[in-house]
């Protein structure tokens, strides 16, 4: 018995074995067929990624608005102008940087985006390296940056205490939600402030999600204060450390990036070995205690 791969080639078939010869333009009719497979198969896509390609550009969308509104903002302050095409104030520009009211449209900003793109892996870090670039003095780029991701962890923990598993499930979905919450109440003793020192993971997400779990705030004050107060120091402090202008060939980079990957392998890998020693500890005091239960 003839088996057929999809519908579109028995309907091939059959067109040869009632018609006797091969159509007329076979290669056009073919390439018709595998057109409606990826047709079909681009509308399954969307289909089973609705709720995601939704959130997306739902977040895409609000960054444009803020970002419009803040073009608009320094509009108004007069740091951007036209003539000519787009120009630049760089005097206005330094003194609303600046300014009490400059500072703190900087930590609004940094706050509201960093939670809008809160499921981005390196977001935290990209707003941070921003800080860097704008405030060429490292203390106050740590501090504004330290200010913003403070606020924005608060919100965050609020909003998965009081909100719970829904709203967790909802902005990132129930299959990554439930692995995050597992690995948070299995492991987050010791992964969770370590995650909060590295800014490549989506920090806000899982500070949102440790409050879903209703994690001590005993420790959760101290692992986002020295935990992310660390990260940033990193970024703000360490990278002035480091003679960029000295990387003059691609081995520089190559070796750069190299050890950074070591040094952070071998502080995970550290950190695996630690908790798992923790979870020994932890079952043997549970075995003493029904020991001397029973």
């Amino acid at each position: 018995m003839l088996k057929f791969a999809n519908r579109y080639d028995m309907i091939y078939v059959a067109r040869i074995v009632y018609i006797g010869t091969v159509p007329r333009y076979s290669y056009f009719y073919r390439l018709d067929l595998e057109m409606e497979l990826i047709k079909k198969s681009v509308r399954d896509f969307f289909k089973r990624n609705k709720a995601a390609i939704f959130k997306f550009a739902l977040m895409l969308l609000t960054v444009v608005m803020i970002s419009t509104i803040t073009f608009l903002l320094l509009m108004a302050f007069g740091v951007v102008y036209f003539d000519d095409g787009i120009q630049f104030n760089t005097h206005v520009f330094e003194a609303f940087r600046d300014s009490w009211y400059g500072w703190i449209i900087f930590i609004l900003l940094q706050t509201v985006l960093s939670m809008l793109m809160c499921i981005m892996p390196g977001a935290s870090m990209a707003f941070i390296l921003l800080s860097k670039a704008l405030y060429p003095t490292p203390w106050e780029a740590f501090l504004l940056s330290f200010a913003s991701v403070m606020v924005s962890s608060s919100m965050m923990y609020i909003l998965g205490r009081f909100g719970g598993y829904k709203i967790c499930s909802n902005i990132l979905g129930e299959e990554d939600c439930d692995k995050s919450l597992t690995l948070l109440r299995n492991k987050g003793t010791v992964f969770f402030p370590l995650m909060m020192m590295f800014p490549i993971f989506p920090d806000d997400a899982l500070v949102m999600m440790a409050g879903t779990i209703r994690m001590s705030l005993k420790w959760f004050i101290p692992s986002i204060v020295i935990g992310r107060g660390i990260g940033i120091a990193t970024i703000t402090f360490g990278l002035s450390l480091i003679p960029f202008d000295k990387f003059t060939s691609a081995w520089h980079w190559i070796v750069f990036v190299a050890v950074c990957l070591v040094l952070v392998v071998l502080v995970f890998f550290l950190a695996n070995k630690l908790n798992k020693f923790m979870e020994r500890k932890r079952a043997q005091h549970e075995e003493a205690c029904k020991a001397e239960k029973n």
